[in-house]
């Protein structure tokens, strides 16, 4: 027998998906409250965090679970480059890249408030690599000389900040 396919329902919020006794089967929806895709996972007990799971009241145990998506972009270059949201959420700087220091512009191109940009710096050649916004045209941070790093990028309302960096072993 084949499995059926069905679109995501359109929930109004978080709180009537929580409010749903649980379909028996697994099943999308969005709420509009918190626009990302959840799928219905019978039997799933985990912790809610009202974000990335969510509960219900009950009916068929079970959780709404935030439907991630591995959204990796091409592996940086030895060049100065502009990468935005649509390039890839993950970006990777490979073993032996760097032949000069080089700047990345993250765009504002398609951003909304809430996107995430990582650079992964896995190269440890004795070149810098920094990081600037598009926006403001200054530099966020930058990647040291001849070590691992990686540095999360969040798009504020109008420009990027730095939410998180740090060397990796």
């Amino acid at each position: 027998m084949a499995l059926s396919r069905r679109a995501a329902t359109i929930m109004v919020s978080v709180a009537s998906m929580a409010a749903d006794v649980g379909p028996q089967i697994p099943h999308y929806a969005i709420p509009l409250d918190l626009p990302r895709l959840f799928k219905w996972v019978p039997g799933d007990t985990s912790t809610v965090d009202s974000i990335t799971v969510i509960g219900h009241t009950g009916g068929t145990v079970g959780r709404w679970l935030q439907v991630r998506y591995d959204n990796e972009g091409d592996d940086l270059t030895d060049a100065s480059a502009t990468i935005g949201i649509g390039d890839g959420e993950v970006r990777r700087l490979p073993i032996s890249t760097l032949s000069v220091n080089r700047v990345i512009t993250l765009s504002n191109t398609n951003a909304t408030t809430g996107d995430v940009i990582t650079i992964v710096r896995i190269d440890a050649e004795a070149f810098t690599l920094q990081v600037d916004d598009g926006f403001t045209a200054n530099t966020i941070t930058t990647l040291p000389a001849s070590e691992r790093w990686f540095a999360d990028f969040r798009f504020g309302a109008t420009f990027w900040q730095l939410l998180r960096a740090g060397q990796m072993p």
